[in-house]
């Protein structure tokens, strides 16, 4: 018998077996006839038309285009809007916050007995030749205080000692707190209020951090301010109070709603020292509610307490947590910092506020080359004079624009930002106050108290106590989590095509472990098609 050429051999092969791409074929209609994905058999069937497999292939390819689309806009839902704040399941009693620190700031900025502000004033834009250096700086440190509108002609620093200057003309402590209240026990004011230095001078504060706590060791301190050597005991804002604490702790907490439970001041101006040119026509008290770890901006937010008139303050606590599981997402997406994530340079805790009077100090620095008296600084740093008042109006307005910038140009470099997002955990106090004429002096002649003692003096009581004995918090939680994706996804794709995560195993079986057991069993006669794959017990495909 002949042998045959190769030639002779690989015609005769072309005839017998039906070569790879029929091989392959084959393959793909025992996986379609073997798949859960719905309508995937109809086109590896045999004796389908090329009519029916191309009407089936338009109806799988329009599903599996929806069904992306869909679970692109979830996945974008996921990344963008990450998180909901939504409310607390229980109530929170007020025992377990702090009472709102107390800022107090009197109208009366200097004393006209001591110094007459309206008359140096005239004095300064009359006759400044006949007032010696040493007025004219007086006046310029005591103007700062006073409405910025009054004086802005003067120097564009002053000298580091206007805090002396400040003590000096201003109501001392015990002219303007008389006498206070704590859990309706008398107290003396002095263990309860510090002096502290605002934007509206030398002001008094109630249950604030002690400035070592709150400051860094960067920040330059002058004047004997917020320093009542009081630690905070086993207390921060994000886990609150330790159960080890008992009442009498640091800050002072909240024990009861209601008057029973309230902190009261009696203060007192003298009408003889009330300089109308300083502050305008309104005199009393400014008063602030915040948060203990803040300091406080008091010409941003504050109420009055008039003079002669009775104030009640019922306090509204509104906080705000975040869950645990956030702390894995991105800041930009979550819109808050967890305690110790953002670092400040003057503070040692973070806080929105804090973060605010930080970015403001920064812009101030770099657009005068002086801070204002009020802002943190450190030593060395030249104080802005009322010839920098223009300037800093331009930082505060410069920090808005930045900040409005960069949240309409979402492609904005954000360094130019401040980015003072909330804290995670944060605390603020909302005020509802109302007040009434109030008659001192007939309650005094009741008594029969010698007015004489009290020349020309007008007085102001105030009522500060919680609204409720317990409030809602609200908390911050994942509105989509990895595992809601999932889900999310998963329902998607079963709807539109019948996908589930078996659907994927049987990809990788016929991918991987069926093909390794064909090459096992064919060895290279798989891959050449010169194995005739229909003949196979194990491919045999029944026809409609």
């Amino acid at each position: 018998m002949t042998e045959l050429t190769d030639a002779e051999k690989a015609k005769t092969n072309k005839n017998i077996y039906p070569g790879f791409r029929k091989n392959f074929v084959a393959y793909f209609s025992q996986y379609s006839d073997n798949t859960s994905i719905h309508c995937v058999r109809y086109l590896g069937q045999y004796k389908r038309s090329l009519l029916e497999r191309l009407w089936w292939f338009l109806v799988i390819a329009t599903s599996l285009c929806l069904c992306i689309m869909l679970i692109v806009s979830t996945y974008q839902k996921w990344v963008m809007s990450p998180v909901i704040v939504s409310f607390a399941r229980s109530s929170t009693p007020v025992w377990k916050i702090p009472f709102p620190a107390i800022t107090v700031c009197p109208e009366t900025k200097t004393k006209q007995r001591v110094y007459n502000f309206t008359n140096e004033y005239h004095r300064f834009n009359e006759h400044p030749e006949n007032m010696t250096e040493e007025e004219i700086q007086m006046f310029n440190q005591v103007s700062l205080v006073c409405n910025n509108r009054v004086h802005e002609k003067g120097d564009k620093t002053i000298a580091s000692d206007f805090i002396d200057a400040f003590t000096k003309v201003a109501p001392s402590f015990t002219d303007v707190l008389w006498q206070c209240k704590w859990l309706n026990e008398n107290r003396t004011c002095s263990d309860l209020f510090t002096p502290v230095l605002t934007e509206e001078g030398i002001c008094f504060t109630f249950n604030m951090l002690d400035r070592e706590e709150l400051f860094t060791d960067d920040v330059f301190h002058g004047g004997n301010f917020s320093q009542h050597g009081i630690k905070t005991e086993n207390w921060s804002l994000e886990h609150g109070y330790g159960d080890d604490l008992g009442l009498d702790t640091f800050p002072r907490r909240a024990v009861a709603s209601g008057q029973k439970a309230c902190l009261s001041l009696l203060m007192n101006l003298y009408e003889p020292d009330l300089d109308y040119l300083c502050k305008g026509a309104v005199q009393g008290f400014k008063i602030l509610l915040h948060s203990p770890t803040e300091t406080p901006r008091v010409s941003q937010q504050y109420f009055r307490a008039p003079l002669n008139q009775e104030v009640v303050v019922a306090i509204k606590p509104d906080m705000i947590t975040t869950s645990d599981g956030l702390r894995t997402y991105n800041v930009d997406s979550r819109h808050c910092y967890f305690a110790n994530e953002k670092l400040l340079k003057f503070y040692q805790i973070y806080t929105q506020k804090n973060c605010e009077v930080e970015c403001l100090t920064n812009i101030t620095l770099e657009l005068c080359n002086c801070v204002a008296f009020y802002m943190p600084r450190v030593e060395g740093t030249k104080i802005c004079g009322p010839g920098s008042i223009a300037c800093i109006k331009q930082a505060q307005a410069e920090m808005f624009t930045r900040e409005v910038t960069v949240g309409l140009d979402k492609n904005q470099q954000t360094s130019e930002s401040c980015k003072c997002w909330p804290s995670c955990s944060s605390l603020t106090y909302n005020a509802e106050s109302s007040q009434a004429d109030f008659n001192w002096p007939k309650v005094f002649e009741g008594f029969k108290v010698n007015f004489s003692e009290f020349p020309g003096v007008a007085m102001t009581r105030v009522y500060f106590y919680f609204k409720e004995q317990q409030f809602i918090t609200s908390q911050r939680n994942e509105l989509y989590g990895f595992s809601d994706f999932l889900a999310s996804c998963g329902g998607l794709l079963g709807l539109f095509i019948g996908f589930s995560s078996l659907s994927i195993i049987e990809i990788l079986y016929f991918v991987s472990l069926r093909v390794l057991t064909n090459i096992k069993r064919y060895g290279s006669h798989f891959w050449s098609g010169s194995v005739d794959l229909l003949e196979d017990d194990a491919y045999q495909h029944k026809s409609d």
